[in-house]
């Protein structure tokens, strides 16, 4: 429990640099906003916890066990691959019904939760591949 708690808690303070920025790019509101916020977010969604992940200081839990940076940035791709899976197997369009803000809070919530599940696995996946339990 205490590195899950950890995952969301750094994840958390990673999320003001991830995703301040695409939000900041959408709410220009014209016609490359929504592209330029995708763009943004993609390349800080890998970048910043890429390089967190290379800091020595950057266990979770108690054992401060690290996540392997590149297992991490299979766990991103695998997540945003499933995240568009489910945007394109279900009807959201009440999405684009909600005022602005509550599409703003639903995509943060979002970007949010693929960061920390990204972490989350990649976490999971490198314990697996070190031959922990």
């Amino acid at each position: 429990m205490k590195v899950l708690t950890d995952i969301l808690g750094r994840t958390l303070f990673m999320s003001f640099f991830i995703i301040l920025l695409p939000i900041g790019a959408y709410t220009i509101h014209n016609g490359s906003s929504a592209m330029a916020a995708a763009f943004s977010y993609a390349v800080l969604s890998v970048c910043i916890p890429f390089f967190y992940l290379t800091s020595s200081r950057s266990g979770f839990g108690p054992a401060e066990k690290r996540a392997n940076r590149w297992v991490y940035i299979l766990m991103w791709f695998l997540i945003q691959v499933g995240t568009y899976g489910i945007f394109m197997a279900f009807d959201l369009t009440w999405l684009w019904g909600l005022p602005t803000i509550g599409r703003d809070v639903v995509f943060i919530l979002i970007m949010y939760c693929q960061v920390a599940m990204g972490l989350w696995l990649a976490y999971g996946v490198s314990g697996l591949v070190r031959g922990e339990q």
